[in-house]
């Protein structure tokens, strides 16, 4: 049986609904309801968070509350002005078989995309009913839209943390072995390299052979970063001078052009070297992405609790850093992939890098996303847990 508070909103929805409709539609018998409690129902409908739509059975929109405005974008007059049915679901035939429900006198309930009045698509849990009066004579219906985007965000983050577990174990035990080998390999070469007899040509191989083992061993270290259980050396870190290190190394040498908007006096509980891998692994990237030149934006900036709805965690104050190139983007196709490790689109790419970020970034409580558009360009979002102290003198 569902606990209380589960089903407690769906009645009360119900509720209110059915006294709505048997109140707008006069030819319905009164209910023995005072217009103390009326009122409070309506206004309970009003303040829930849900987005909470009634209807007639010839297709009429009676009744939208704040929370369905809100998400939708229409009135009741916009959307009843909008020819034919299912408008608000993305997928026609689900809008068909909800009708068909409710018309064969069932419920509908589940995941479907809705469509806002702005064209916007998104993930919403759906339910719909028949709303009947005190003799069970159906009188209306009634529709509640829960906006899922953060559930299905969660799932997706709970899924690739799961993958990134098992595979840094995976990680952790190739870098012990293969770095062992390499111990001995470059040790043996150095060694070669003492000898006061080594030919010419010995010794040209030698330095390759070197050159290959230092490879090696950076591709070790990535391993090692990647690799659960190395706990970030957490100290207050001032973040304005870490980003601007890290973009004007990366941008050294080339035709990037950076560009800083900064707010001053960011600080973060973080360890420095990894935060620093991580926006240089970022600005490297975005500058690898604009061959012929272009612009890397950098921005910073203090969220406080409030502010944003679209937080890892409600309550805290964040510090929000982006970079965004205007380079070639990144396809939709590669975009929920390009988290995944030994994922690259890299001719010489290890497929660690962005892997690696997110751990970093992950293990210090953060947050790591990505937005592009093919032709426009690419922005990497990070959020890092604000220290409790927003200046460092």
């Amino acid at each position: 049986m569902l606990p209380f508070w589960l089903i407690f909103p769906w009645v009360l929805v119900v509720a209110g609904a059915a006294i709505f409709v048997v109140v707008t539609r006069r030819h319905r018998r009164a209910m023995d309801l005072s217009s103390l409690g009326l009122q409070r129902i309506l206004q309970a409908v009003e303040s829930t968070s849900e987005a909470v739509g009634i209807g007639d059975f010839e297709g009429n929109s009676l009744y939208h509350n704040r929370a369905h405005i809100a998400l939708f974008g229409y009135t009741v007059e916009e959307l009843n002005a909008i020819p034919g049915s299912g408008v608000l679901f993305a997928d026609k035939a689900t809008a068909k078989a909800i009708i068909a429900a409710i018309f064969a006198g069932k419920s509908w309930s589940g995941e479907t995309d809705i469509v806002t009045k702005a064209g916007e698509r998104l993930p919403a849990y759906v339910r719909c009913d028949i709303i009947r009066d005190s003799r069970g004579e159906p009188v209306g219906i009634f529709g509640v839209f829960r906006d899922i985007r953060r559930e299905r965000q969660l799932a997706e983050e709970a899924a690739r943390a799961s993958k990134l577990d098992s595979l840094g174990l995976m990680a952790g035990g190739i870098a012990h072995d293969f770095s062992n080998l390499l111990t001995v390999m470059l040790g043996q070469v150095l060694l070669a390299e003492m000898e006061p007899f080594s030919r010419e040509s010995v010794q040209e191989s030698l330095t390759e052979i070197k050159k290959v083992t230092l490879r090696a061993q950076e591709l070790t270290q990535s391993l090692k970063s990647f690799a659960k259980g190395e706990t970030p050396s957490m100290a207050l870190v001032k973040a304005p001078p870490l980003i601007r290190e890290a973009v004007s190394l990366s941008v050294k040498g080339s035709r990037v052009q950076p560009v800083f908007e900064i707010q001053e006096g960011l600080t973060i509980m973080a360890d420095e070297t990894q935060i620093l891998q991580v926006l240089h692994n970022l600005a490297l990237n975005a500058v690898q992405a604009m061959p012929g030149g272009g612009t890397l934006t950098a921005k910073a900036t203090a969220i406080k609790p409030g502010e944003s709805n679209f937080l890892p965690v409600a309550g805290m104050s964040w510090v929000r850093i982006s970079l965004s190139d205007t380079g070639v983007g990144i396809p939709p196709e590669n975009l929920p992939r390009i988290f995944e490790p030994f994922f690259t689109t890299k001719e010489k790419g290890t497929g660690l890098g962005l892997a690696t970020c997110y751990s970093i970034v992950k293990r210090h409580g953060g947050y790591l996303s990505v937005d592009s558009v093919v032709g426009t360009g690419t922005t990497f979002l990070i959020l890092l847990p604000a220290s409790d102290l927003m200046r460092v003198d």
